[in-house]
Formats: structure tokens, C-alpha cells, sequence
């Protein structure tokens, strides 16, 4: 079966296209998200109270390619042949925007758009999206196809159960904290650089490497780090390889994050068997279970509610939340006292460390489980 992706294809469709059990053909599109000006000014204007009395929500327009289905990222198609699409969040297909589904004009479009009979499949990327899908949707029925299909993460080939023994037999204990993006504040950064400098005044030989767009980050956080001993700061400039060697020679992965749906980044880490330290949202529950590959707590700030529900009292107010620059001592503490328990008990550390790479290379995770899942779901539809 070709399969042709009206929107860019991101890189979990990358890597399961480089399994050699997937038997379907992927035809990317490499230029959808490479904005042109007027693009981007759209972007801009589809996120505005205006916009959301109209309803408007976009649909790419494709025709006449030579293939047998159309796959789309988050996006909905005005397509020729049937299609499916691929989504984090409910409100992503939508344009983030949480009024627009409820309006007279966005609720219309939205049940006709649901409705296509070329739509032939809504898959999840997480159990907490099929889950709230459609109460975001106001109560919108699907009657298409649906599934829950995990990102595609590949193994770690650089790491192995013996790795993961001899790792944490380690004197320095290596601390891994990313945020893609604008993100370093409402994924927890300050909050993160906070724990290292109290970890260190108790003489703790640990070191935190940062990886994250500097550009973002406050000129002040950066000379801070800078000049704090066994901090690594660094932007976002390393290849997929790369990457699979930092996760390798790292401990533990901080993710204390408050804005999150399901970040790619735990799930890359515990394909290299670290445990992680972060909050209960979303959909990261699905992936750390507290106590057993990790430890959870409830973020600072809840973008989605308990009920995995977008929190409009912080969803429309990041600036004077997310984003603030307001710093939880409770996070801090969090991250000091569970770091700080895996740092002395090193069997522990390796306990957490094998669970971790064994649930990311097991169902559902598994790359077994996703390519069959795949599979089956584009022979069904296609």
C-alpha cells in the first residue's frame, strides 16, 4: 500500500518506515512545515478569538498523488482518496484553541469535518487523547476507525542489560534534563537547576547535563549555569545518533514538566533504561509508572486537569503561568529528595533502570507491536 503524507513526516513515521517488517509505503512531504510568510501569518491569525467564532480549522488540500491512501499529522485533509489521521491531543486538530470546537460555527465545522467519509481512521498517539477525545470534541461522535498506536521509538543500540549494570556502578551519577523549543520554563528548567545546586551543597558527585534552545532561555539562567561546576549546557544541535549516546551515558532523565501531551523525549530515555523523575501529566503516567521505572508528582502548573481535560485557567494564561518564570520549591524538593535516594542506593538505581528499558522495548512500545499495529490498521482501511 503507498501511503502519501500531506503533512511533514515527523520522525517516529521516519524510523518505522526503516523497520524491515513494515510492508507499506511511505511518500513524505518535506515542505508542508517549512512555512512561507504568509503561512506563518495565517498560523498566527487561526489563533484568535475571531477565529474561533468563525471556526475556522484548517484542511490541506490534496489531489491526484499516486498512491492508495493520505496520512496527515494533527491536521485534517480535503482529500480525493480515503486518509487517516495521526494525533497527540484532541485540541491539536483544532489549532490548540479550547473555544473553538464549542462555538456555533466550530462545532458545525468540526462534525462535518468528523464526519468525511473519506476519513477513514483517528489514530492516538496516547491513551489520554483516545480517552478525552470526545468530551474535547463536545460530545462529537466518531464513527470511523479508531486506535491507540504509540510513537515508533527505536531501540537503543547502545545499550544492553550489562551497560545498564556496569552504568550505575558509576561514581558520578549523570543527570539529563531537554527541552525542545520554547519550552525550558514550563518543562521545568529552573526548577531542575534549583535541585542540582542543593544536590551539590550536600556533596553529592553528580553532574546535570542540559540540552535545550538557548535562544529561549534568559541570558541570566545561562551565565548561572555557566557558572555553576558540572553543569553541561548546550542547544539542540545533535543528530538522532548522537542523542542515542547522550541518553547511554546519562543516569536519570528530569521531566518535571507542567506543558506536556506525550513527550518524546521519556520515551527515547527509557529506550536507553533511564529511570525518570517527573509529573503525572497527561499522558506520561502511561509510560512511568511511579515507584517502578520512576517517580511522579503532580506538576506546578496542570495544563491538563486530573481528568487529562486542557485547564483553560492555565491553558489561556501562560504567560502569568507556564511561562512566568516562577519556580516550585515542591518540584525542587521533589527532584532533590528522589535523585538524591537513587544516588545511594544503587541497587535501586539499576532495579528502576532494567524496569524502564524493559516496558520501552516491550507492547506497546515495543517495535514489534507498533510496525503489526500499523499494519494492520492501513490494510484494514486502505
Amino acid at each position: 500500500m503507498r501511503v502519501y503524507f500531506a503533512t511533514r513526516l515527523r520522525s517516529f513515521f521516519s524510523h518505522l518506515l526503516s523497520s524491515s517488517d513494515f510492508k507499506h509505503d511511505f511518500i513524505g512531504n518535506d515542505t508542508y512545515d517549512l512555512q512561507s510568510k504568509s503561512r506563518r501569518l495565517l498560523a498566527s491569525f487561526a489563533k484568535t478569538y475571531l477565529f474561533d467564532e468563525l471556526g475556522y480549522i484548517q484542511r490541506i488540500k490534496v489531489r491526484d498523488k499516486d498512491c492508495d491512501l493520505y496520512g496527515s499529522f494533527n491536521r485534517f485533509l480535503d482529500a480525493d482518496k480515503p486518509y487517516f489521521i495521526y494525533t497527540e491531543n484532541p485540541t491539536a486538530l483544532f489549532h490548540y484553541r479550547l473555544r473553538r470546537s464549542s462555538t456555533f460555527f466550530g462545532h458545525r465545522h468540526l462534525c462535518n469535518l468528523i464526519a468525511q467519509s473519506n476519513l477513514k481512521a483517528l489514530v492516538f498517539m496516547n491513551k489520554a487523547c483516545a480517552n478525552t477525545f470526545e468530551k474535547v470534541c463536545c460530545s462529537i461522535p466518531v464513527n470511523c476507525a479508531t486506535s491507540v498506536i504509540y510513537p515508533f521509538v527505536p531501540i537503543n543500540d547502545n545499550v544492553t542489560f550489562e551497560v545498564i549494570r556496569l552504568r550505575v556502578t558509576e561514581t558520578i551519577l549523570n543527570l539529563l534534563f531537554i527541552s525542545q523549543g520554547t519550552y525550558f520554563y514550563a518543562k521545568g528548567g529552573l526548577e531542575v537547576i534549583a535541585a542540582y545546586k542543593l544536590l551539590k551543597a550536600r556533596q553529592l558527585n553528580v553532574k546535570l547535563r542540559i540540552i535545550t534552545s538557548l535562544k529561549d532561555v534568559a541570558p541570566q539562567v545561562i551565565d548561572m549555569c555557566n557558572q555553576i561546576e558540572g553543569i553541561s549546557l548546550s542547544d539542540f544541535k545533535y543528530s538522532y545518533e548522537e542523542m542515542k549516546q547522550i541518553y547511554a551515558n546519562s543516569h536519570i532523565l528530569l521531566h518535571p514538566t507542567s506543558q506536556d501531551s506525550f513527550p518524546l523525549t521519556i520515551l527515547e530515555a527509557m529506550k536507553a533504561g533511564l529511570p525518570v523523575v517527573g509529573t503525572t501529566l497527561f499522558a506520561i503516567p502511561e509510560m512511568v509508572e511511579d515507584g517502578y521505572n520512576g517517580y511522579l508528582t503532580e506538576p506546578h502548573y496542570w495544563f491538563f486537569d486530573k481528568n487529562n481535560i486542557p485547564n483553560p485557567s492555565v491553558w489561556n494564561h501562560r504567560k502569568s503561568t507556564i511561562y512566568s518564570g516562577k519556580m516550585s520549591s515542591r518540584i525542587v524538593d521533589f527532584l532533590v529528595e528522589k535523585i538524591s535516594l537513587l544516588y545511594n542506593d544503587r541497587a535501586l538505581l539499576q532495579k528502576l533502570s532494567i524496569n524502564s528499558f524493559n516496558k520501552a522495548n516491550s507492547a506497546p512500545f515495543s517495535e514489534g507491536y507498533i510496525v503489526r499495529q500499523w499494519n494492520e490498521l492501513i490494510d484494514a482501511i486502505g
